[in-house]
């Protein structure tokens, strides 16, 4: 058998199995799927870190807790307690194909203070949030041992007493207002304000 003969029973063999796997295939059971790339997907981040010296009128310099450097655009959004460099910063961002912009930041060294308000009689009550995460209540009649911000909202942690088998008791606040000496917080339709002396 020469080698002409060889390569053309090679071929039309080539051919064969193409043809039959093209039988095979039912166009029918091929399921249509839509790809969109992961880039252009916007994603939402919630990040602890500190404010760096590059943050501008419209741009937080965003130090996270791993050393990385995030440039986030303010886009209009205040920065709730002030944007003063070295201060701890709780933020939550967006992440675009063209921008990073935050939509709520927290800066968390305001909280940490001694806030103070009168109650109905007259007497004053005081709720210090300390760089520790810890929370002490003086003259309230609520009890709390800890804080923490997390998607922009001041969470407040009662103790768990002995005895209990449920979960501690945590109320939720939005903040609506944090400056140098003014607290304001809403829970539902309970808004209560305090002040700092300190």
């Amino acid at each position: 058998m020469n080698m002409k003969k060889i390569n053309l029973m090679l071929l039309a063999l080539a051919a064969l199995l193409l043809l039959s796997c093209e039988e095979k295939k039912n166009p029918s059971q091929t399921p249509e799927v839509t790809v969109v790339p992961v880039h252009d997907l916007p994603s939402i981040c919630e990040a602890h870190g500190t404010i760096g010296e590059g943050s501008s009128m419209n741009v937080i310099e965003f130090i996270n807790d791993d050393g990385d450097t995030l440039y986030i655009n303010k886009s209009g959004h205040d920065v709730m307690g002030g944007l003063v460099v070295g201060d701890e910063l709780e933020v939550i961002y967006n992440v675009t194909k063209d921008d990073v912009f935050a939509s709520v930041a927290v800066n968390l060294t305001s909280l940490q203070h001694i806030w103070s308000q009168r109650n109905l009689e007259g007497r004053e009550q005081s709720l210090e949030l300390d760089s520790e995460g810890r929370a002490t209540t003086y003259n309230m009649s609520v009890d709390y041992d800890s804080w923490e911000v997390k998607d922009g909202l001041l969470l407040l942690h009662s103790p768990k007493k002995l005895g209990d088998e449920g979960p501690a008791v945590v109320d939720t606040f939005e903040i609506m207002q944090l400056t140098t000496d003014s607290l304001v917080l809403m829970n539902g339709d309970f808004v209560t304000e305090f002040a700092r002396y300190n």
